[in-house]
């Protein structure tokens, strides 16, 4: 069975990934699957662990961002949700992407 690709709409800040564009408020329209969407939804949930994870080390201000392992691993999650988003992006979404240079 061949899924079809359809629009989905996403706020990265939110984590929320919806089919119709009134439901939230968006930054990025993408082109997915649901197992597409699935897996993206699955990113999301990565960063939030990495980001709860961060927490702590906050609170420790003797060890520098750069290095903490938990922080990596929040910024390394959030650049595969935006390498994801740029790979299934309209052209302006991939063009905002890129204009960010969080892919460099």
């Amino acid at each position: 069975m061949i899924l079809e690709k359809q629009p989905y709409y996403v706020n990265v800040e939110t984590g929320e990934v919806h089919s119709d564009k009134t439901v939230s408020s968006f930054e990025f329209e993408i082109e997915a699957t649901s197992e597409e969407v699935n897996r993206l939804t699955k990113l999301f949930r990565a960063c939030d662990e990495a980001a709860r994870d961060t927490f702590w080390r906050s609170h420790v201000p003797y060890v520098p961002y750069h290095n903490d392992p938990d922080n990596h691993r929040y910024d390394e999650a959030l650049k595969d949700i935006y390498q994801f988003i740029h790979d299934h992006g309209q052209p302006l979404t991939r063009e905002h992407i890129e204009s960010m240079g969080i892919l460099d």
